[in-house]
């Protein structure tokens, strides 16, 4: 998993802070990391945004891009076809497809499709958790 706690951080700032001071705080953020992990963490927090301003029963609070199947970094691309995002305590399967600027500081392009709920007696086996 990913900068977990970062995410967490993240996370907690979408709820809690304004638009505009999250905008610096989250760029100021990502820069402190790697290239790789800022692009994952920014796809991570741009999916969970539009998921929760988009449909009305699912709010994620956490993403795993590599739940069922490790995610294809190609480019300025990331694909994920076995990753699950968090809502309510439950886990939902999740496909996307993620590009971004070369600095990782903006999503160009995000398609997503949420699917079944995964069985909480798969948790373990695929890294998730309450």
């Amino acid at each position: 998993m990913r900068g977990t706690s970062f995410l967490v951080a993240i996370a907690l700032l979408v709820v809690q802070a304004p638009a505009v001071a999250l905008e610096r705080s989250l760029e100021a953020s990502l820069l402190r990391l790697d290239p790789e992990t800022r692009f994952h963490q920014l796809c991570d927090i741009e999916t969970m945004r539009r998921i929760s301003a988009a449909n009305g029963a699912l709010h994620p609070d956490r993403m795993v891009m590599d739940a069922e199947r490790e995610a294809e970094l190609s480019g300025d691309e990331i694909i994920g076809r076995g990753a699950a995002i968090r809502s309510g305590g439950r886990w939902y399967r999740l496909t996307f497809r993620c590009r971004a600027t070369s600095d990782r500081l903006t999503v160009l392009e995000l398609n997503y499709r949420i699917g079944a709920a995964i069985p909480e007696s798969r948790w373990d086996e695929i890294g998730l958790w309450r």
